[in-house]
């Protein structure tokens, strides 16, 4: 018998022969198991009727010469192991960040002031009036805006509960 480790490698073509023994099924009762040849295209094609429950014959005859394997490096398998690419925030790296540290970046307000803020056109002035009924005797009301106007102005116009009107 040859010594089969000695025959080049190559590349097959589909119509290549293979050497194997045909064996025994109920479908194909031979006897003895038989040496056949097989063409590389009858295996590749058993190959992809096999596989045919969820993938391609493309992915099928990849998986076949093993061409699709990808490694990764040995750097990518250190960051893996020491999770370098993680985004995260400790103290050290708060600290580390002057803006976040000293936040610079920050513009918070009560919520009171936001309502008043979003009433003010870009550019306008601030007009603000601070009134609160706390502490004030009961059925106090608040302010939130105060007129100045004439007398002549006052008794022609329509009151509003929440403004005060100074008259001039």
């Amino acid at each position: 018998m040859a010594i089969t480790s000695t025959y080049p490698i190559i590349t097959p073509k589909l119509e290549d022969l293979i050497v194997g023994t045909q064996t025994y099924t109920v479908a194909d009762p031979v006897l003895d198991n038989p040496t056949r040849n097989f063409t590389v295209q009858s295996v590749a094609d058993l190959v992809t009727i096999e596989a045919s429950n969820g993938i391609t014959s493309f992915q099928a005859s990849s998986i076949t010469a093993n061409t699709l394997k990808t490694g990764i490096t040995s750097t990518q398998a250190g960051n893996i192991i020491l999770n370098n690419a993680k985004v995260g925030y400790t103290e050290a790296l708060v600290s580390a960040n002057t803006n976040v540290y000293a936040n610079t970046l920050k513009n918070t307000y009560p919520s009171a002031d936001a309502t008043k803020l979003s009433g003010i056109e870009v550019g306008a002035d601030v007009n603000t009036v601070n009134s609160s009924t706390t502490g004030e005797p009961t059925g106090s009301d608040v302010v939130l805006n105060i007129v100045s106007l004439t007398q002549a102005e006052y008794d022609a116009g329509t009151k509003i509960a929440t403004t005060l009107y100074v008259i001039v």
